[in-house]
């Protein structure tokens, strides 16, 4: 599934600078609000695309797969505590999550053994984004959900909504905007925060996810994202670049380019010495060092060498070829 994410702006004409990382973080959160609708996703990951280039990473659902992969291994990771504060005023407000998980090897009759344990952090905000009021914008509307507001504007029933949406609702930027655009005016404005009411469930389960994150093994992870992508549970995003914004400070960097999302020289150097092995066919090497030179990121290299390692330490060498020792 392919689509293309809008810039989201705090406000209009000053766009945020963009983060693919933040934008999977608010496809999580549209997971989780179809979750608490009885709707349950089957994206285990995210791949944003920019320029020809990618940035992956797992899902809640995707995190939730790799902890059920390692029930198959004998291990078990649990939540233990959570807490949270709220900070800030008013629409400012927001929560900050903290979850304690652990990582248990379990044997067939029951009894576990401890192994490691990490903290899981999450910053949720109270309040939405200020979101843009246009012709083409979702009307806030359960008896017209999913429809825009030129949909109603086509016909003589949405109009009388619309209509009464000028005079009796609640905000007034909606109330002004229906007005407007009644009289035949195509103008862009801006809705206020809107209160965001499932935001403890959202922030303690995306804390909950962090936590379990750290704890799950980057050949699982590896594996996961392998085997999503050519299952098609992979959701797809083109993501928008805005024309005031340069594109090298939106676009993951590749190998061999200074910038933020660059694999570090050392984890270039060990990835290049475990594609090396003999273990690996011509053909393997090759997609794996193209891999290398134009999707790989500071990120996503360290479950691809987790990956490469587990296959040099369990695969056995062809014949005819030397060993690597």
């Amino acid at each position: 599934m392919s689509e293309t994410m809008p810039n989201l702006s705090d406000n209009l004409g000053h766009p945020k600078p963009w983060d693919p990382f933040q934008l999977m973080d608010r496809l999580d959160e549209e997971a989780l609000r179809k979750e608490l609708e009885g709707v349950a996703s089957t994206d285990l990951v995210y791949v944003v695309k920019e320029g020809g280039q990618e940035v992956v990473g797992l899902s809640k659902s995707g995190v939730d797969e790799c902890c059920m992969a390692l029930v198959s291994q004998g291990q078990v990771i649990r939540e233990e505590d959570l807490q949270y504060d709220l900070i800030g005023e008013g629409e400012n407000r927001e929560a900050l999550f903290k979850v304690k998980a652990a990582r248990f090897a379990v044997s067939p009759e029951g009894q576990d053994v401890r192994l490691d344990q990490v903290i899981g952090v999450k910053r949720q905000a109270l309040y939405h984004e200020p979101a843009q009021l246009d012709l083409d914008a979702k009307v806030p509307s359960k008896k017209y959900r999913g429809k825009t507001y030129r949909e109603l504007l086509s016909s003589g029933e949405g109009r009388d909504y619309l209509a009464w949406m000028a005079e009796n609702f609640k905000e007034p930027e909606i109330r002004d905007f229906g007005r407007r655009i009644l009289a035949g005016e195509e103008i862009v404005g801006q809705r206020g925060r809107q209160l965001n009411p499932p935001w403890y469930e959202h922030g303690a389960t995306k804390a909950a996810r962090n936590a379990r994150f750290r704890l799950i093994p980057g050949n699982v992870r590896a594996q996961v994202i392998a085997t999503a992508r050519i299952s098609g549970k992979t959701r797809v995003v083109e993501a928008k670049t805005s024309p005031a914004q340069p594109a090298v400070t939106t676009i993951p960097e590749v190998v061999g380019r200074a910038g933020p999302y660059a694999p570090t020289e050392k984890q270039v150097a060990f990835y290049q010495r475990l594609a090396d092995s003999p273990v690996f066919t011509d053909q393997e090497r090759k997609r794996a060092l193209d891999w290398l030179a134009t999707k790989a990121t500071r990120q996503t290299i360290k479950d691809q060498i987790d990956w490469l390692r587990n296959q040099v330490e369990t695969r056995k060498t062809p014949p005819g070829r030397e060993s690597a020792a």
